[in-house]
């Protein structure tokens, strides 16, 4: 959609008041930033890794594609390596790679978000000017858009297709992966949105859905199942249904539906996370090293 030039201007003018301010113009909705139909940047550059390829370039004729530091993907690479192991040795799987190849390739260019891992058999993309001012949100993207990859494993996008509204399962479910992984999440609204507007439809939740699935997995209290997580995915690949799978899960589980529903909307409201839970989800670091716990606490505190 093309904007009215005085409409560019404006928001070309908030973008670079941001940048003075922060150092970084966050790239959604970014008014120059390219979208991820535009040509791919020339790779000059390409670190190896046991299962993954990035490819990056610090010779585009557009800056914002370019990567100067070489450590900044070597890092990359190793919390990349991280979370594959954390998955695989939760699902006991691999994550998905094209056909005909053995590594998943990762590049880095301009886009207008975070990261990206869509379609299946394309490469995982990073936006560059992301990745090189906001070291907070590297740990959590790359277990993000890695956890779609393992979302394809089981059939999703690559078998059988989610019915719409769908978001609160691919993107909540890898915003989960992030604190799973990590402790951390690349966006403070993952995990206090549901909490600060508690009306709130799950399904319309997109990313913001976190909270429900640490609900799901009982990541707010003592001991945590992760293992729900796996038997999700896998009525997922068997019913080709996202939302059926979630409630024979629930089931087998927890007994009602109706009752696990109520209950999780009774603790959005009040007492979520209980004093005595464990790693990873204690704690969990905003991009900015805000623990978002302690915030969630807060704001129920205050509804009280």
């Amino acid at each position: 959609m093309k904007l009215p030039k005085l409409i560019v201007a404006i928001l070309l003018g908030v973008s670079i008041n941001m940048a003075a301010i922060t150092g970084f113009a966050p790239s959604v909705g970014e008014v120059f930033s390219q979208t991820l139909d535009s040509p791919m940047p020339s790779f000059e550059n390409q670190y190896d890794t046991d299962h993954f390829v990035l490819k990056w370039t610090n010779r585009s004729g557009n800056s914002s594609d370019n990567i100067k530091d070489p450590q900044i993907i070597k890092e990359t690479a190793g919390y990349l390596e991280q979370a594959w192991t954390k998955y695989t040795e939760l699902f006991g799987r691999k994550p998905y790679t094209a056909p005909g190849r053995d590594k998943i390739e990762v590049v880095f260019r301009n886009i207008d978000c975070f990261g990206v891992a869509d379609p299946p058999d394309g490469p995982i993309q990073f936006d560059s000017k992301a990745w090189v001012h906001n070291k907070g949100i590297r740990q959590p993207t790359s277990a993000h858009e890695l956890f779609h990859r393992l979302q394809y494993a089981y059939g999703y996008k690559t078998r059988w297709m989610p019915k719409k509204p769908y978001q609160w399962f691919t993107e909540g479910t890898a915003a989960w992966s992030e604190v799973f992984v990590w402790g951390k999440v690349s966006r403070d609204c993952k995990v206090d949105a549901l909490f600060k507007d508690t009306r709130m439809d799950l399904y319309q939740a997109d990313t913001t859905a976190l909270p429900f699935w640490i609900y799901f997995v009982k990541g707010n209290h003592e001991n945590p199942n992760n293992h729900l997580m796996v038997e999700y995915l896998e009525k997922c690949e068997q019913l080709h249904d996202e939302r059926l799978a979630l409630n024979e899960v629930i089931q087998e589980t927890y007994g009602s539906v109706d009752g696990f529903f109520k209950d999780f909307e009774k603790n959005r409201k009040n007492g979520f996370w209980s004093d005595v839970c464990s790693v990873p989800y204690k704690c969990i670091l905003g991009p900015e090293g805000k623990d978002l716990v302690d915030e969630v606490k807060s704001i129920q505190k205050k509804g009280n």
